[in-house]
């Protein structure tokens, strides 16, 4: 077993562990109507084992982004076929 499973299996004491409160939020209520929401890819960083995001360039040609770990340029282009995939692996 890795070490990330055994962390996960087997939790540090209660006193390092953290409840969050939810507040009950209206669907409608719950992203201010001014907010401009970014279309975005997820992303398997495989150079650093993470997940992140890429973004679409202001052209709206392509998504770019980078690794969140060590910066390495990711980037994908928007075909005219598109594709119902919204996560991805970058290699």
């Amino acid at each position: 077993m890795s070490r990330l499973h055994a962390d996960i299996l087997f939790m540090n004491p209660p006193e390092d562990m953290v409840n969050f409160r939810r507040r009950n939020v209206h669907p409608a209520n719950a992203i201010p109507s001014n907010t401009v929401r970014r279309r975005f890819l997820s992303v398997w960083y495989r150079c650093c084992h993470t997940y992140g995001r890429m973004y679409r360039n202001r052209q709206e040609t392509r998504y770019e982004g980078r690794c969140p770990r060590c910066g390495v340029k990711v980037q994908a282009g928007i075909g005219s076929q598109g594709t119902k995939r919204r996560t991805f692996e970058a290699r």
